[in-house]
């Protein structure tokens, strides 16, 4: 599963069926409603990974906390060469700095107060 923000650009490394050198099309569908971007990108083989530079955010928003779906064929539409999950998030994620994705964020606030005082009545 790749994670991309509802703005801006992602560059992504994908092993594919097929390697391709040049333009590609990649699709992602909305899961909840179906719509469809269509973005033509130029990939390049790195190692044993095909990357490239894709920005869905240009012509419509991607809304924040909803799964896509990513097909990236071979332009023009033809042969799939990769298929994922993708989710839409606006957090920072960083699992080497320990920072993960929270549905909570920004809902409520925790007490570090560390007693366990407990008042009975």
């Amino acid at each position: 599963m790749n994670i991309i923000e509802p703005n801006g650009s992602k560059t992504l490394k994908i092993i594919p069926r097929q390697f391709v050198n040049g333009e590609v099309d990649a699709f992602l569908t909305n899961e909840s409603t179906g719509k469809k971007l269509k973005n033509t990108i130029t990939a390049t083989t790195v190692g044993n990974y095909m990357s490239f530079t894709v920005n869905f955010g240009v012509d419509a928003a991607l809304t924040e906390g909803d799964f896509y779906t990513l097909e990236v064929t071979i332009s023009p539409r033809g042969a799939t060469l990769y298929k994922d999950k993708v989710f839409c998030v606006d957090q920072t994620i960083n699992q080497a700095s320990n920072e993960y994705y929270s549905v909570n964020t920004g809902e409520y606030t925790t007490e570090n107060s560390f007693d366990n005082d407990y008042i009975i009545l």
